[in-house]
């Protein structure tokens, strides 16, 4: 996977993380940096209602199910954006998710992925995942992997069942979007 097209999309998205030449394989080191340097620019294009994020509170970026970054995502931890430090927290389950902001749902199976929603719904949170279909079946933010590019769809109706706002420079970015912005 080349990663310099996709690279560019990042760039233009806001700041990556770090600048990475070649991915090796789809699940390998290198993707998942750049998927976190999605994560971190997802924050930057989304709002959250002040009863949930107050000003200067920290930005809990958590990891629902198995953790496929390993320890790229402490890279982002203490990074500022819009006055918020971010922290990961990782392995939740769906009972686990208040006080998260952004959720990466890796969970394997439909019904434990159906749990998260719901909970990650109810905490006003943004979800994102890799896994295929992920947006038609309610969440937020799905990543991508074609044609050697990371690229990102968005569920706009999800985001606004959770309290979000998404800036429309984010949804104009997005491979596609469902419902109305």
């Amino acid at each position: 996977m080349r990663l310099s097209t996709s690279l560019y999309a990042v760039i233009l998205f806001g700041q990556a993380m770090s600048p990475v030449a070649h991915a090796q394989a789809p699940g390998s080191a290198p993707e998942y940096q750049l998927k976190a340097a999605y994560l971190f620019n997802f924050t930057k294009f989304t709002e959250w209602p002040t009863t949930v994020l107050p000003p200067g509170a920290p930005i809990h970026v958590c990891v629902a199910g198995r953790d496929p970054f390993g320890d790229i995502l402490d890279t982002l931890e203490n990074k500022i954006v819009q006055s918020h430090a971010i922290h990961v927290r990782r392995g939740l389950r769906a009972d686990a998710l208040r006080g998260c902001h952004v959720v990466f749902v890796s969970e394997d199976d439909d019904r434990s992925e159906q749990s998260v929603l719901r909970s990650a719904e109810a905490v006003s949170a943004l979800t994102v995942s890799d896994r295929d279909g992920f947006v038609e079946r309610g969440g937020t933010i799905g990543m991508l992997t074609r044609d050697s590019r990371i690229l990102f769809e968005i569920n706009v109706e999800a985001g606004h069942r959770a309290g979000l706002k998404l800036s429309s420079q984010m949804l104009k970015l997005a491979r596609s979007v469902r419902g109305r912005p």
